[in-house]
């Protein structure tokens, strides 16, 4: 099964259809979309990091950007308990907290950033290494700028562009059955 993980912009395009997108990556958004629903090859997922971004858009955008989420399998293991903070008071009674961190894997999160990615990037980049993810799809050109660094330094995941995955499953499904992946022009 390959694990396909949607950066934020990828996944706001699935309900937001922005007119600076280049129609040949939202069809091949479309397309895994379809592939996903009728095969059990492919699963598509992003993190909890895209609603917290979506959440930073204007209210009246936020409904509909977070609607495209229940399209996608959200990566499970995307915080770390770090302890606890028990306070108590002199009746008996007591409040215990989690201490709670996102950085789910700090080494990787330090060489993203300083790979001179951003701070959202490199959470996505991290939670999708950390979740195994095997794609990565963005349209983002500070991270397509930064793919061979970032693939050197995490091997196990490969960075594109929808439709670069898309060419890729189709070239694939012709050689053996992933789904159905129907393309316009070249693969």
């Amino acid at each position: 099964m390959l694990k396909v993980y949607f950066q934020n912009e990828v996944a706001c395009a699935i309900t937001r259809r922005f007119s600076t997108w280049d129609k040949a990556e939202l069809d091949a958004i479309d397309q895994l979309l379809v592939l996903a629903k009728s095969s059990d090859k492919v699963v598509l997922g992003t993190s909890r990091q895209s609603p917290r971004e979506m959440e930073r858009a204007p209210v009246q955008h936020q409904a509909k950007l977070k609607a495209g989420l229940s399209e996608l399998a959200l990566a499970e293991d995307d915080h770390k308990v770090l302890g606890f903070h028990t306070q108590t008071d002199q009746y008996g009674g007591c409040i215990t907290t989690p201490l709670v961190t996102d950085i789910v894997d700090e080494q990787l999160y330090a060489d993203l950033l300083a790979a001179g990615l951003k701070n959202d990037d490199a959470k996505h980049l991290m939670y999708a290494v950390h979740n195994a993810f095997q794609r990565f799809l963005t349209c983002d050109g500070g991270i397509l700028s930064r793919k061979t660094v970032i693939e050197k330094r995490c091997p196990s995941i490969r960075i594109q562009k929808p439709s670069e995955l898309v060419a890729e499953l189709s070239a694939m499904g012709r050689k053996r059955k992933i789904g159905p992946i129907e393309t316009s022009g070249t693969a």
